[in-house]
């Protein structure tokens, strides 16, 4: 049910190098050679003994270290470190457009597109022939959906380079966007006439052959593009899709197959080969399949569909109503056929509780009867009214850099690792680190919009918090709370978080590292007439009780400090990723790990408490 729409639309391949713009003795020595050179650790090391030698004395010199480093820093996906350096060569060197052009890249990565635009418009202003300045501008209004403005950016960037293939593809595939085939036809066209081996042309035209409903056409150049790069997923997700959709389900699936081997987290492919093997019958292969395209993806909206699909037909009326009911809560995304899926689910959802009804709300039978089974995102031991009904989301914050008082050593480290931990463990995550009271806010906005449909929501926290007459606060790096009336606009009420996250009936865990020692608790408990401590200023974060569904766990017990530790990580987070991954172990035997390593570590002066309202068993890992 899911396909492609959209080509990778950058004809640039790499960011502009300025070796030639440094002195003849900065070129030819080995720091030079490493700043410019392809090992990225090297590169940023030499560039960053270069800037520092240059000092203010040598602008040549400092734009172009910076903005290899810059290169560096974007290769690594660090995009505002690579901004930083980008700025600072074009504060050295303010007449070169590569520069500007480089920063706009870096901006049009990290998703800021306004500012990947002004960036792309001064360095066609500088040089206003530059066509890969006018290419990019485009892909930024294609990203955007301004596609008239596209055109006309593809337009420029044709008439100052027209034997780049490349450039006729972005517009030809801008074109099939727009819903005008024929003209993106002439310029998928044009794009092989130009480079008859370009395999991306070749693909984007057999997607514009697939929306003409011409698929005898579009296999025939996804065998084509196949045969010249043999190494490309979406080409084989794309052929197995067409495939599928002509009931030839053994070929799709074995298309399909090789699109997973090739890219082992592609969810689109896990989605259609798991509505291949629901059309062909295997509704346990098929529900597996699409289970595993949420966990990857909770935004691959079609692949909810066919599992409700799969599990009407398996008479699992509960979970298929579920999985219907979720996509109505669903933007479209950017797949061609969710408009389709969002109108099945409709219509799905609407028999299903009509059916409901005229039975009295009795079980109803199945469209194709076959055995019942657990579903298989359940895990062994799991009650039944605890089953996993959807993605995993969770929302990871990491305060250290506080502006008011000192900096704390691990938060960040310890943040940075949790993330990685749970993408490993099929949460999509939304992370954020040294975040400002804004920041803070809009990433807990963020976490609250990916909540609806999920079926386990998590939230760790690592940072300053408090608690002020009985309520928790988690303080943001640029907050100062020296006054009670500070708190509602500058800390963040841990309840507000959970109440996002209990909102709809899920499983949902809580991890609170926020009890360090905090000068700032102490600030305002003298502002309020206490001396020293006030009683309305608690030590620690105060004890919270969980919802129906919910487990909360701090990093020490109610009213007492936790410790940053002495190592890379805090003796809780160590202790948490210790044990995290361990395969088959259920939460609350985690936890228990977890405190006695930490209550080791720390020689009892730190015992983690957790508060569980849950109602069946979890498992990070399941058992194999």
């Amino acid at each position: 049910m899911c396909k492609l729409t959209s080509l990778f639309l950058s004809s640039a391949v790499a960011l502009a190098l300025l070796a030639g713009t440094l002195p003849a003795q900065a070129r030819s020595n080995s720091d030079w050679r490493d700043c410019n050179g392809r090992d990225v650790d090297a590169r940023i090391s030499a560039c960053t003994r270069i800037i520092d030698q240059a000092g203010g004395r040598n602008s040549a010199m400092r734009a172009g270290a910076f903005n290899n480093r810059g290169i560096a820093y974007f290769s690594k996906g660090e995009f505002d470190r690579a901004i930083r350096d980008f700025d600072e060569a074009i504060s050295a060197k303010p007449n070169n457009p590569v520069l500007y052009h480089n920063r706009g890249m870096a901006l049009y990565n990290k998703g800021d597109n306004e500012a990947a635009i002004r960036s792309y418009e001064e360095a066609i202003s500088i040089h206003p022939k530059y066509a890969m300045a006018h290419n990019d501008r485009a892909n930024v209004y294609f990203r955007m959906k301004e596609y008239d403005k596209a055109i006309s950016g593809y337009d420029d960037a044709i008439r100052l380079q027209p034997r780049d293939g490349v450039l006729y593809a972005n517009r030809g595939n801008t074109y099939r966007m727009k819903g005008d085939l024929d003209r993106g036809l002439r310029d998928f066209d044009e794009a092989i006439r130009l480079n008859p081996r370009d395999a991306g042309s070749i693909y984007g035209r057999s997607q514009l052959y697939a929306d003409k409903g011409d698929p005898n056409r579009a296999i025939a150049d996804l065998d084509e593009a196949i045969r010249l790069k043999s190494d490309n997923g979406e080409y084989f997700n794309s052929r197995g899709f067409l495939y599928k959709q002509r009931g030839d389900y053994d070929r799709a699936i074995r298309d399909l197959d090789e699109a997973i081997r090739l890219k082992p987290k592609f969810a689109t492919a896990y989605a259609n080969r798991g509505d291949a093997w629901r059309q062909r019958g295997d509704i346990e292969r098929a529900i597996m399949d699409l289970s595993e395209a949420i966990r990857i993806d909770p935004a691959v909206t079609p692949a909810y569909v066919s599992r409700g699909l799969a599990f009407e037909a398996r008479g699992d009326i509960e979970q298929a109503s579920f999985d219907f009911s979720t996509v109505l809560t669903r933007t479209p995304g950017n797949f061609a056929t969710a408009t389709e899926a969002i109108a099945r689910a409709r219509e799905r959802l609407a028999a299903l509780e009509s059916a409901t009804g005229a039975t009295g709300g009795g079980p109803l039978p199945a469209i194709t009867p076959a055995p019942r089974s657990e579903s298989p995102v359940a895990t062994p031991g799991r009650a039944a009214d605890n089953v996993e009904r959807g993605p995993r989301v969770a929302l990871v914050i990491g305060n250290a850099a506080y502006s008011g008082v000192p900096s704390l050593a691990n938060p960040v480290n310890d943040a940075r690792e949790m993330s990685g931990a749970l993408r490993e463990l099929g949460f999509k995550v939304i992370e954020g680190y040294n975040l400002t009271s804004t920041t803070m806010r809009n990433k807990i906005a963020e976490f609250g919009a990916a909540l609806p449909g999920a079926g386990v929501s998590l939230f760790y926290y690592a940072g300053h918090g408090m608690q002020v007459s009985g309520k928790n606060y988690l303080v943001p790096v640029d907050a100062k709370v020296e006054r009670p009336s500070a708190l509602g606009t500058e800390a963040i009420e841990v309840s507000a978080v959970i109440a996002d996250m209990e909102a709809e009936k899920r499983i949902n865990l809580v991890f609170l590292d926020a009890c360090r020692d905090n000068p700032m608790s102490r600030n305002l408990a003298r502002s309020m007439g206490g001396g020293s401590r006030s009683t309305a200023v608690g030590q620690g974060l105060a004890q919270v009780n969980a919802g129906i569904g919910t487990l909360i766990t701090f990093a020490t017990s109610p009213d007492t400090i936790a410790l940053d530790g002495s190592g890379r990580n805090s003796p809780f987070t160590q202790a948490m990723l210790k044990y995290i991954r361990t395969p088959g172990l259920e939460i609350r035997s985690m936890l228990t790990r977890v405190r006695a390593d930490v209550i080791r570590a720390t020689n009892e002066q730190q015992v983690p408490w957790d508060h569980s309202s849950l109602t069946g068993d979890f498992y990070f890992k399941p058992g194999s």
